[in-house]
C-alpha cells in the first residue's frame, strides 16, 4: 500500500459513499443542509483524505492515522443516524448508507489488524 499509484478498494468504497450520499444530502431542507448536511460532507471528504494519506504514508506511520480514519467512519455512522431518526434520509436510503458505510469500517478494521500484525 506504499505505492503511490496504488488506490486501495476502501478508497474507492468511499469516494462512491461520498457520491451516494451527496444526493441524500441534496434532499435536505435548507435550515438542515447547511448543518447536519455539511457536517456530514466534511467529515466523508475528510475520512477520503485520511485514508488517501495513509495509503502513501509510510509503514511505520500508518497504522495511527488508519485509526485516525476509524474515527471518523464512526462518527459518520452517527451522523446518518441523526439524519435517518430527524427524518432527513429515508429508511432506503438509510440501509443502503449503512450497509456501505459499515463494510468501509470493516475495511478500515481489517487494514488495523493488517497493520499490528506485521
Amino acid at each position: 500500500m506504499g505505492n503511490t499509484n496504488f488506490e486501495p478498494s476502501v478508497l474507492k468504497k468511499t469516494y462512491q459513499f461520498y457520491l451516494n450520499i451527496t444526493n441524500c444530502l441534496n434532499n435536505f431542507p435548507k435550515r438542515k443542509r447547511y448543518t447536519l448536511g455539511e457536517k456530514i460532507d466534511n467529515s466523508v471528504l475528510a475520512l477520503i483524505e485520511i485514508i488517501s494519506l495513509a495509503n502513501v504514508q509510510i509503514r511505520t506511520m500508518r497504522e495511527p492515522i488508519v485509526h485516525n480514519a476509524s474515527a471518523k467512519c464512526e462518527l459518520i455512522k452517527i451522523l446518518i443516524r441523526v439524519g435517518f431518526d430527524l427524518s432527513l434520509i429515508n429508511n432506503h436510503q438509510y440501509l443502503d448508507l449503512e450497509k456501505q458505510i459499515q463494510e468501509i469500517g470493516k475495511m478500515i478494521g481489517g487494514w488495523i489488524k493488517f497493520l499490528r500484525a506485521q
